[in-house]
């Protein structure tokens, strides 16, 4: 589609400004900038008749009598042929007052209002017009503000812009017809110009259609890019029952399910992409051991990545103990990993002399070279940017198998509508044998929280104190928000007589410091572990029963699930306590009701939205991702119909440009 220069509107540079502030570069980025509200302004009303105390839409013509000007308002008188009188009033709006003038006549467009105690009318920030009245009985479109600019300037940009635009169709007719369309042409004269209400709702139809088009577009050309089979085949696994004989635990069918379903695709050379989702605790990490087990005896390396260096080093650590007993060499590589250290490991990675690599994403910085590498599998995976997820994939030569993991389930049209239909889903829904549910509970009462703490410390328990603040806050927003240093403050004076050993943890502390702590709170030095949710990912004590949240408010559905979820791992009762105040809040509610990682999955989606939900920073694909979700239907027969394009060679041909220009 061709690109046009705002600057061909003939506008100047600090007109070119504004519109850049709201994204604006093209002529086809103005045409993209749609109104937000419609005004029905094809009939005047005299000011006469506007006697609504609520305030309805109206256009008025009227002569201005009289300004004046305030700090942030002006302020005109007009008068009109029913011989009434209306004040209309701007604020914030400087600009006006260069533009307005007694003794000429207008068509003011806004929401009239009656003062029945004064016998009044005002208007508060209407559009207006000063050329060709009649031009101006039409519906007109609202726009969002655009700073220093008028709402007459931008309309007038608007329709300059109309006649420049390309209009050229990219869909063909099969496509226009079937699914009863607006021609691009008419929607964009529709969408800034309508000429009825009809042509508003055509208009947004086919806009809606654009988007889900582009969207299933876009997953579906992913998906055909991809190859779904590897050159990377891993067809033995004989040393992977005599290894589960023995773990001192025994799997449950979901973690074999998966693990053997993955297997079956990596020994016959079908091309693996698969999501692995699991509550917390539910025992994805084991199955991704198994996974990088079976690379090694295949003589592949792997790599697993982990978004903090508290996970990396507690995989690591395990997956060495693992590793070393059947003989494969397994390193860790982080940010904090010595230089000479660093160079050895890069090295041997280079030479294939590393089987299994764990670390953060140090992993993908450019030095990381790989001999072999057979495997990539990313933990925790909504913690990382999609431009982290793809770099590591870049690493890897074509073929290379990769999983992820996440302990944030997502419903499965969602997941699709985010990996593609050639992602492999996997759900992990059973928790370990022997593995209690966490009882969660809301309250306000902190004495109670304390001496509940106390009773499960004499057990020989240990309990986590995770807090919003680092330090005291004076701002009137976080009035009420606890400290990690209030309240080690606090439970040291409480438990002063009771010989409880107390330590905090946060993210203002060095790493090694922070590494220290854990590791007394580990073996079990310490009773009580207070914290900022640095603690969210990565921490695995069994020993630990109560997890307590300051402020529990505070915090998004999803972390709160996943603080939970650092309690619980061992076969004692384990207890959530959600400390708040806000206790009719749905969100604390949900989190008393279940401990279903995917039933909190579908309460935060409900709660937040998708776009929120999935990170709207990570992806600018959210949006249709939401569109995609309210219009499921919709959406599955535009996927059917590309499916359709892509198995005929005409139809393909016609779509190839478009494709060509959206997989850019």
């Amino acid at each position: 589609m061709i690109q046009i220069d705002i600057s061909a509107l003939g506008i100047n540079k600090g007109k070119i400004r504004q519109f850049n502030s709201k994204g604006i570069y093209t002529v086809e980025d103005l045409i993209k900038f749609l109104p937000r509200d419609y005004l029905d302004f094809r009939k005047n009303t005299p000011i006469a008749n506007i006697r609504d105390e609520n305030g309805l839409a109206v256009s008025v013509i009227g002569k201005v009598i009289d300004t004046k000007e305030g700090d942030n308002y002006f302020k005109a008188k007009i008068i009109d042929n029913s011989k009434k009188h209306m004040t209309i009033m701007w604020f914030n709006q400087k600009y006006v007052k260069n533009i307005i003038e007694v003794g000429k006549t207008y068509n003011f467009c806004g929401i009239g209002v009656f003062n029945k105690q004064y016998f009044s009318r005002q208007m508060i920030n209407p559009m207006y017009f000063d050329e060709d009245l009649k031009k101006y009985k039409r519906i007109v479109p609202i726009y969002s503000k655009i700073q220093g600019m008028s709402d007459n300037y931008l309309l007038r940009s608007i329709n300059t812009a109309l006649a420049l635009v390309d209009k050229s169709e990219y869909l063909d007719v099969e496509v226009v017809d079937k699914f009863s369309l607006y021609k691009r042409k008419d929607t964009i004269k529709a969408i800034h110009q309508p000429d009825n209400l009809d042509d508003i709702k055509m208009a947004k139809q086919r806009i809606l259609f654009d988007d889900l088009f582009y969207f299933a577009s876009k997953l579906l050309l992913r998906d055909s890019l991809c190859s779904k089979l590897s050159q990377i085949k891993m067809k033995k696994a004989y040393t992977i029952n005599p290894f589960l004989k023995t773990l001192p635990f025994t799997l449950t069918n979901d973690q074999l399910e998966v693990a053997r379903n993955i297997f079956k695709d990596l020994r016959d050379g079908r091309k693996v992409s698969a999501l692995i989702q699991g509550d917390v605790g539910s025992g994805k990490t084991i199955v991704a051991f198994i996974l990088m087990l079976i690379a090694a005896e295949n003589e592949y390396q792997s790599a697993l990545m982990c978004p903090t260096q508290v996970l990396a080093k507690q995989h690591f650590s395990e997956l060495k103990e693992i590793g070393e007993k059947m003989e494969y060499k397994v390193e860790l590589l982080t940010g904090d990993t010595k230089t000479r250290k660093k160079k050895e490991i890069l090295k041997s990675l280079k030479t294939g002399e590393v089987d299994m690599v764990v670390g953060t994403h140090a992993i993908i910085s450019k030095e990381v070279e790989f001999n072999n590498l057979g495997l990539t599998i990313i933990d925790e995976e909504h913690r990382f940017g999609v431009i982290q997820r793809e770099l590591i994939n870049e690493k890897t030569n074509e073929g290379v198998h990769t999983v992820t993991m996440s302990a944030t389930p997502i419903p499965r049209s969602l997941a699709l509508s985010i990996y593609g239909d050639y992602t492999q889903i996997y759900n992990i829904n059973q928790m370990p044998i022997g593995r209690k549910p966490i009882i969660t509970k809301l309250t306000n009462n902190e004495e109670e929280t304390y001496l509940f703490m106390k009773e499960e410390i004499k057990k020989g328990r240990q309990c986590y104190v995770v807090c919003p603040l680092i330090e005291e806050s004076n701002s009137d927003k976080m009035k009420g928000v606890l400290s990690v240093d209030e309240v080690y403050a606090n439970i040291k004076r409480y438990y002063l007589n009771d010989n409880i050993k107390v330590s905090m943890i946060t993210g203002n502390m060095k790493q090694a410091d922070i590494e220290t702590e854990i590791n007394k709170f580990t073996k079990g030095d310490i009773d009580i572990l207070i914290s900022t949710t640095i603690i969210e990912v990565g921490v695995n004590i069994p020993n630990s029963t109560v997890m307590v949240i300051q402020n529990a408010e505070r915090f998004g559905l999803a972390q709160l699930h996943q603080l939970r979820g650092r309690v619980g791992r061992g076969n004692y009762q384990s207890y959530c306590i959600l400390i708040s105040n806000f206790k009719d809040s749905e969100k604390l509610l949900a989190m008393t009701n279940t401990t279903n990682g995917f039933e909190i999955a579908e309460a935060d989606l409900k709660l937040r939205g998708a776009g929120d939900f999935i990170g709207t920073k990570q992806s600018g694909d959210n949006k249709y991702v939401m569109l995609m979700l309210a219009y499921p239907k919709l959406f599955s027969d535009i996927k059917k119909e590309i499916k359709e394009i892509f198995g005929d060679k005409k139809r393909y041909t016609w779509y190839s440009k478009y494709f060509e220009e959206i997989n850019e």
